[in-house]
């Protein structure tokens, strides 16, 4: 998948690259609560697509559900969508200026604060205050292929203790005077770092096909508005090294502009005794971390591809963090096996376009262009799919093969693809 650093690259701006944090000490936040104060938990379904999390919104009382991913690695509040600025009425209460990683022109913003911010119907914060990007820079709902209004994140986990079950898609929501750890036998509890708003956690990385045999520790973001699996940052650590057998990548876009790199595997990553084999890793170049690296001290951040592998308990409050693995915890991890990013248009996003193609990849050797639209995959009508469900027919496992009908100008043709890892 392609968008690998908009949290990362949020989060990082949000704190430290615009405003000073005694700037926001003059406002008064009130914090999301439960709307009854005997309430002490709430259970929450929420959509999940390409690995992200997505709930339920409500903003001042209007009548459309808005949809925010919920993100770790975000601080304040964010609106991406800046249509919603005058939809709602809100006020801008301050310009400012937000700074970023990439090779892109300045982006600006604005302070702005929300009368009620309804989560599903029984959090709510009042007087909520806002980021509101001036441009939908991050496209996100293109990635996701659904409408996508924001991200929430240390307004939400420093207020609850939070489990997210990724297999049932459901958040428990629970008060943190309610909250009773039951020890499970095959779960692990590490402490949490919450530093500039942001959870860090301390892990091991073997790179040993980079010659490192021996493990780095690292010092990592954890990072549930992440969707590739972890990032490791060149030149912030002396073990990172860039594997050899490695894919030169675009690997997304943040407020900023473009990030590149590399995508590699991983010998070995360990959380604690939870151990995993082959990751897939993003390196990004270090010209485009240099805003980040004056900024905080860490090494990478693990997304959505190893979380997703855990029962999680996010507990700000006591500072820790509890795993469990589930199911899909020995899953192998894999890579994108056709060579083509695609993109969600439209209304409804539901046309999908091909909006990159890997040199010398299956799609590229079968003569697929960017900015071809794929009509149906196998036997799927594509307008049928989710972003998901085709990401996972287009990118089956090496040596099967997907048939595409596709669509190039007033072109029509048929083809059909040998899928291979690349790494």
């Amino acid at each position: 998948m392609k968008y690998f650093f908009y949290f990362l690259i949020i989060s990082e701006a949000l704190f430290g690259g615009f405003v000073p944090p005694s700037a926001y000490a003059q406002i008064e936040t009130l914090g999301f609560h439960f709307r009854s104060p005997r309430q002490k938990q709430k259970r929450i379904e929420f959509q999940q697509s390409n690995n992200l999390i997505i709930l339920p919104v409500k903003i001042n009382g209007y009548n459309e559900t808005f949809n925010f991913v919920l993100d770790t690695g975000v601080g304040y509040t964010l609106i991406t969508d800046p249509k919603l600025l005058n939809l709602l009425n809100l006020k801008c209460v301050r310009q400012i200026k937000v700074s970023g990683t990439g090779n892109g022109r300045e982006l600006k913003g604005c302070i702005s604060s929300a009368n009620s911010f309804l989560i599903d119907r029984d959090i709510i914060a009042n007087n909520q205050n806002l980021i509101v990007l001036e441009e939908d820079v991050l496209h996100l709902s293109s990635y996701a292929g659904i409408k996508i209004h924001g991200l929430i994140g240390y307004d939400l986990f420093s207020r609850f203790v939070i489990k997210i079950n990724y297999l049932s898609r459901t958040l428990d929501i629970i008060k943190p005077e309610n909250y009773q750890h039951k020890a499970h036998k095959k779960e692990e509890v590490f402490p949490l770092s919450i530093e500039y708003m942001k959870p860090y956690i301390q892990a091991e990385a073997v790179l040993a096909s980079a010659g490192n045999p021996s493990p780095a520790v690292l010092k990592l973001i954890l990072d549930t508005g992440a969707g590739h699996s972890l990032s490791l940052d060149t030149g912030a650590h002396p073990d990172i090294k860039i594997p050899e057998k490695n894919i030169p990548s675009h690997l997304g876009m943040t407020l900023n502009g473009a990030v590149e790199g590399s995508i590699a595997r991983i010998e070995k990553f360990k959380l604690g005794n939870f151990e995993l084999e082959k990751v897939i890793t993003a390196f990004p170049d270090t010209a485009t971390l240099r805003y980040v690296r004056g900024f905080s001290d860490r090494q990478g951040n693990i997304g959505c591809g190893v979380l997703k592998r855990f029962h999680l308990v996010f507990d700000y409050p006591h500072k820790r963090l509890i795993l469990r693995p589930n199911r899909a915890f020995s899953d192998p991890f894999e890579f994108n096996t056709s060579g083509m990013e695609v993109v969600a248009e439209g209304d409804d996003f539901k046309t999908f376009v091909i909006g990159t193609i890997r040199k010398n990849s299956p799609a590229d050797e079968v003569g697929l262009q960017k900015g071809d639209t794929l009509i149906a995959v196998d036997d799927n009508m594509s307008t049928t799919l989710t972003m998901s469900e085709l990401y996972k027919i287009v990118n089956k496992k090496g040596g099967r093969r997907t048939a595409l009908f596709v669509k190039r100008n007033d072109l029509f043709f048929i083809v059909e693809i040998l899928l291979r890892e690349p790494i």
